[in-house]
């Protein structure tokens, strides 16, 4: 580390400040940079390692700040007198508190990247990556890549997901917390049905994400059709969300009746899953078609040609009410 190595005591005493000298070597951070991705590169221009660097800083146990939470915590008079940097130009460059909304949007951990950035910048971390809702890259406008893509995802999958990620952070930002329950309860759902988690908004495995994003989207305007489209003929997943959500279980019953009757409508199911019972069905009718029509006859016989009309229908109604076993 030569001339440039970074001279430090021990971590500071709450209460004793210590004066430090600016770093020998400071790069710019990159324009909506992330505050650990910048200190990542003035470790690496400073010939030191992060954990020294973070010594030196002050940064507690070496851990390199990335939520605004985190900057509570740290002596930012010290971190701003070596990187030579005020607090607001630090602040900007940490995430936000996402912890009260309910929606994990915001990891701490890197779930993708723009490899057009990476490749000039191999150790570039950037803010709005970070972001659930984020598709393209703000800087140079390319798709970002998941940690592990997927190679058979459909444009219709893609489509509804870009939308539920427009949804989603319009609702954070303007703070719905109608929208943001739903979004949550959205994941829980897929959470218990096996087909997600609650994170899955940020999960480094792209169809996980994309689907968790379409159904964020879906649960904008159709929630309960969403659901619905998921249950059809999964009784397994209906009983989790029954002993799942016991607070929401009227809902749960008007989507379940809602699945049987998307089954219902679907063209050729029914002749397929119950032939028996519309034969049944049908031949049933036949029978009182035909008992019927022997009752008016036997009313005409009896009440002769001549009788009344409101008389052959009384007639005729008594007969085969009680030829079909029905009292009256």
């Amino acid at each position: 580390m030569d001339e440039a190595r970074l001279e430090h005591s021990s971590p500071t005493r709450r209460g004793i400040r210590v004066s430090v000298r600016p770093l020998p070597f400071r790069p710019p951070p990159a324009r909506d940079e992330l505050l650990s991705s910048w200190i990542d590169r003035l470790a690496k221009a400073n010939h030191c390692s992060v954990e020294e660097l973070c010594g030196y800083l002050g940064l507690e146990r070496g851990r390199v700040s990335e939520g605004i939470n985190d900057l509570g915590q740290i002596d930012q008079v010290r971190l701003c007198s070596a990187v030579q940097r005020t607090r607001h130009e630090i602040a900007a460059m940490t995430l936000p508190d996402a912890t009260h909304h309910g929606v994990q949007y915001v990891p701490r951990h890197d779930f993708q990247y723009c490899s057009g950035c990476v490749a000039k910048s191999p150790d570039l971390v950037l803010r709005h990556w970070r972001f659930a809702w984020t598709m393209t890259c703000e800087t140079c406008g390319l798709a970002l890549a998941a940690k592990h893509p997927a190679k058979d995802v459909s444009g219709r999958l893609r489509v509804r997901a870009v939308r539920g990620a427009e949804a989603l952070k319009l609702a954070v930002a303007t703070t719905d917390p109608k929208q943001l329950r739903r979004f949550s309860l959205t994941l829980q759902v897929m959470s218990v049905l096996k087909i997600g988690h609650p994170w899955s908004l940020t999960s480094g495995s792209e169809r996980e994400r994309l689907l968790a994003l379409a159904a964020v989207g879906i649960s904008t305007n159709r929630p309960l059709l969403g659901v619905a489209i998921i249950l059809r003929g999964n009784h397994r997943g209906t009983r989790e969300l029954r002993r799942a959500f016991p607070q929401h279980r009227r809902l749960i019953e008007r989507v379940c009746g809602l699945s049987q009757d998307l089954d219902q409508r679907l063209p050729g199911r029914r002749e397929t899953e119950h032939p028996t019972e519309q034969k049944t069905h049908r031949t049933g009718r036949t029978s009182a078609s035909e008992s019927a029509l022997q009752a008016a006859r036997q009313a005409l016989s009896e009440l002769g040609p001549n009788a009344k009309r409101e008389a052959l229908l009384t007639r005729a109604d008594a007969i085969w009410k009680r030829s079909s076993g029905i009292e009256y």
